[in-house]
């Protein structure tokens, strides 16, 4: 999965540039608004993951009415960015008073876009350097989790996830496709994982009972959906037994 971005500009050219670049950073551009109705509608329909938008709209500060809004319900805030190429101080304290997340002056640099990008939702997390270093730690937001993989933000879904493997200070999740290794401790993962969805079957692995294909109670291991093998404990067989009515 890609980080869904949504983007305000009243400017056609610019907004078109803008969304060829994130695109070609690896993320989703979910819509583009050039007006303020437009945005709020894409914002609570889409539920983007992140928001670049223009001060000014069509020549008044609509982008700061946005801000406001969607201040205004905690639950559905996500992070949010300001455009501008206004460089008074009206405009910037005006477009503080929102608390943005981050604020860029055009023309766009699209390394600073990128920058801007995982501050903001560093900032939104209340985290620091999630995304510096050679391993990054993973980030766990509503229904996902965003790691940073090279020069990319990946999305990881907790429903693509099959199991979970913790070594030292070291965590592997594992999607059917593919495998993240993070920084991350078993607790913290537990704190956040649905416990309707996902069950410790091991002291170092959790695993999705939605994608358990068989479990083979004989040599206490576990068959996935997509054929692989997972180790079951004794000391967690009697808790993954109380997930299922098992028929005799």
């Amino acid at each position: 999965m890609k980080i869904r971005i949504l983007i305000i500009e009243d400017e056609a050219l610019q907004a078109q540039s803008l969304k060829e670049a994130l695109e070609e950073r690896g993320f989703e551009v979910t819509a583009v608004a050039n007006n303020l109705k437009d945005a709020l509608g894409y914002y609570y329909a889409q539920k983007p993951d992140i928001v670049i938008v223009d001060v000014y709209l069509n020549g008044k500060p609509d982008g700061i009415v946005f801000a406001q809004r969607i201040n205004e319900n905690q639950f559905t805030l996500k992070p949010f960015a300001f455009l501008t190429s206004s460089l008074d101080r009206k405009t910037f304290e005006l477009a503080r008073i929102t608390n943005p997340y981050c604020y860029l002056i055009k023309p766009i640099n699209v390394l600073e876009l990128e920058f801007t990008i995982e501050l903001a939702i560093e900032k939104f997390m209340g985290v620091q350097g999630i995304f510096s270093g050679a391993q990054s730690k993973a980030i766990m937001m509503d229904g996902f989790f965003l790691i940073k993989r090279k020069d990319t933000l990946v999305k990881v879904s907790f429903n693509c996830i099959e199991c979970i493997y913790v070594e030292g200070k070291y965590t592997s999740i594992i999607t059917k496709d593919e495998s993240f290794l993070t920084e991350i401790s078993l607790k913290q993962i537990q704190q956040q994982l649905p416990d309707k969805q996902f069950v410790q079957i091991h002291r170092n692995h959790m695993v999705n009972l939605n994608v358990i294909k068989r479990i083979h109670i004989s040599d206490n291991h576990i068959e996935l959906l997509s054929g692989k093998t997972v180790l079951m404990s004794r000391r967690f067989k009697e808790k993954i037994g109380m997930h299922y009515s098992i028929l005799k």
